[in-house]
């Protein structure tokens, strides 16, 4: 049996970039996708993902986005495909809201470029937003990523570097010992010396009882603006 230096389950955002990262580093790779790579039954496809640095939720988070923001750039050159859109971000909330606090927060902890803007302010560089007492942060280097066209050159180049892909072939089983790992699907057993886990949310299936995990549904809206805005 072959084994392979690491097995990555499931070819979305996540996966696909660790596939194509592994691979580059030169390790063997095998990636296992249960539907066709681009499918619209997870949770990386759709026209846009929002990308920005000043993170509300904790600035632990901020050196590993400045590090994204490298890699997204070395991506673009390397496939040769525009994935970012750099358009400015505004987030908004009473002064002490979480997002508001929490992305100044980080803002100013790693000196990030971003204006704090009052209701009026807002309204004058927004016209089309009418706050009451809200404040807002704005971003400069907040904007966009394009998550299909993202996955798209995260495989080409990973099988470029000699990533394996293997589509509509879902995974059965798993069962690791002190050696390998040998993962089931409807086609064989395949063993490696790592695991990747990148099933979104089929995750569950795949590691209940060791981490329970719940699927919730995020519905997400795309405004189009009227010609006058």
């Amino acid at each position: 049996m072959d084994c392979y230096d690491v097995i990555v389950v499931g070819l979305g955002g996540m996966g696909s970039s660790a596939a194509y990262h592994l691979a580059r580093r030169g390790a063997r790779v095998l990636g296992l996708e249960q539907f066709t790579p681009g499918h619209t039954h997870g949770s990386s496809h759709g026209h846009s993902r929002v990308i920005r640095q000043a993170y509300f939720e904790d600035p632990a988070y901020v050196p590993l986005l400045l590090r994204a923001y490298d890699l997204w750039s070395s991506l673009e050159l390397e496939s040769g495909t525009s994935l970012v859109q750099i358009t400015g971000g505004l987030m908004m909330g009473m002064e002490s809201s979480a997002v508001f606090q929490g992305s100044l927060r980080s803002a100013r902890q790693h000196r990030l470029h971003h204006e704090v803007l009052d209701a009026k302010q807002i309204h004058q560089r927004f016209p089309e937003l009418h706050p009451n007492h809200e404040v807002g942060l704005y971003e400069s280097l907040a904007g966009v990523v394009r998550p299909e066209a993202a996955i798209r050159a995260h495989l080409h180049l990973a099988q470029k570097w000699g990533c394996e892909i293997h589509s509509e072939e879902p995974v059965l089983d798993w069962r690791a010992d002190e050696s390998f790992v040998r993962v089931t699907t409807g086609e064989q057993v395949y063993q490696s010396k790592r695991l990747i886990i990148a099933s979104g949310a089929w995750a569950s299936r795949m590691i209940q009882p060791t981490l329970p995990l719940r699927v919730t549904e995020q519905t997400l809206y795309w405004f189009e603006p009227r010609s006058s805005l």
